[in-house]
This record gives structure tokens, C-alpha cells and sequence, in this order.
């Protein structure tokens, strides 16, 4: 059994790959996060009214990241806090991205709360659910 410390370490570079992921709009780093035969993923993006269901919802969102964002800039996170429960494990951050939209449309600017669960499977911690919304008024 994985000590709470490496389990922590773990999804620390699990956070940085999802970061570091939207900062580069590497759609395969991305994906690599989640447990693609868990048969009730969720992804829960604020700019969608709809929950994204299932491995094949996901993949079509992240693949469809270029055709509206040309590049990014930066993607921050802040406010970590982390905790794992056996075999299950939640992240909280807020987050800031900054890029620029496909056509022209100049700089694009995104703030948001994120609650990431992910549980282990065969010894490597993954995706389940994602969950993000608005910072609200400040």
C-alpha cells in the first residue's frame, strides 16, 4: 500500500499535467488523466449548460480545444488542497487561464473552481470526475 505521501506526490503531478496541459492545449496530455473504462465519467465545464458523460465526451471536449482557442499563455493554480481516502482521492484548486481565441478574437481570459475525484487503479491514481465552475462575485 502506497504511504499518504507518495499518494500526495502522485496527484501533485497528476494537478501539473492537467496544468501543464492547458497551458500547451495538449489534448493527449489531457486525456491521459482519466480512467477511460470507468463507466460513469463525468466533466462538468462551466461553459457547457450540459454535463460531458463518458470517455468518448471527454475526448471529443479536449479535441475540440483548438477549434475556438489559438493558443495559450499561461495556466495557473492556486489554492490547492488535496486529500485521499483509501482508494479514492479529491483535489480543490482555482485556477486562471490566459490565451487567445481562434480568428482573431484577441485574449481570452478564464477564472474558475475546479473539485477533481480520482481513484486508484492498479496502483495509478486517475480521473473519475471533474467538476468546475465560476469563482462568483468577489
Amino acid at each position: 500500500m502506497a504511504s499518504v505521501d507518495t499518494d500526495r506526490q502522485q496527484l501533485t503531478a497528476l494537478l501539473e499535467q492537467y496544468r501543464a496541459g492547458f497551458e500547451s492545449l495538449d489534448v493527449a496530455k489531457l486525456q491521459a488523466l482519466w480512467d477511460r473504462e470507468y463507466p460513469q465519467l463525468l466533466y462538468v465545464p462551466q461553459e457547457r449548460a450540459q454535463v460531458v458523460r463518458g470517455w468518448m465526451g471527454i475526448a471529443k471536449y479536449y479535441g475540440g480545444l483548438r477549434s475556438h482557442l489559438a493558443r495559450a499563455t499561461r495556466m495557473t493554480l492556486e489554492d490547492v488542497t488535496l486529500d485521499v481516502m483509501g482508494e479514492l482521492a479529491f483535489a480543490f484548486f482555482t485556477y486562471r487561464f490566459e490565451g487567445e481565441r481562434v480568428g482573431g478574437e484577441g485574449a481570452f481570459t478564464n477564472d474558475g473552481r475546479v473539485s477533481f475525484l480520482f481513484h486508484r487503479k492498479a496502483g495509478t491514481w486517475m480521473a473519475i470526475h471533474y467538476h468546475e465552475s465560476a469563482p462568483g462575485p468577489g
